[in-house]
């Protein structure tokens, strides 16, 4: 009876090892679904971000330029200005 009493045993402790290793599988497929959600709304938080700067930097080129036309504008009329009193 000894031997069967430890089968009997060890059938229970690979029955319960396997109830906690299927377990524990769940619990790390939750996990890393959590994870890749989290990170796909990283993600999508860093696109958002881009966006709004690529917005602003668009803007600002557009000032950038309008500042830089302007004085680009300027030395034509003082080099045309300066032309004519030459002459």
């Amino acid at each position: 009876m000894g031997i069967a009493s430890s089968m009997r045993d060890l059938t229970q402790n690979i029955a319960s090892s396997h109830e906690d290793r299927t377990k524990t599988v769940a619990k790390v497929k939750e996990e890393a679904s959590q994870t890749r959600e989290e990170a796909r709304d990283l993600i999508k938080g860093f696109q958002a971000s881009r966006e709004e700067l690529k917005a602003e930097l668009k803007e600002f080129s557009a000032a950038w330029q309008g500042l830089t036309g302007g004085k680009s504008k300027n030395k034509v009329r003082r080099t045309k200005k300066w032309e004519s009193q030459q002459e």
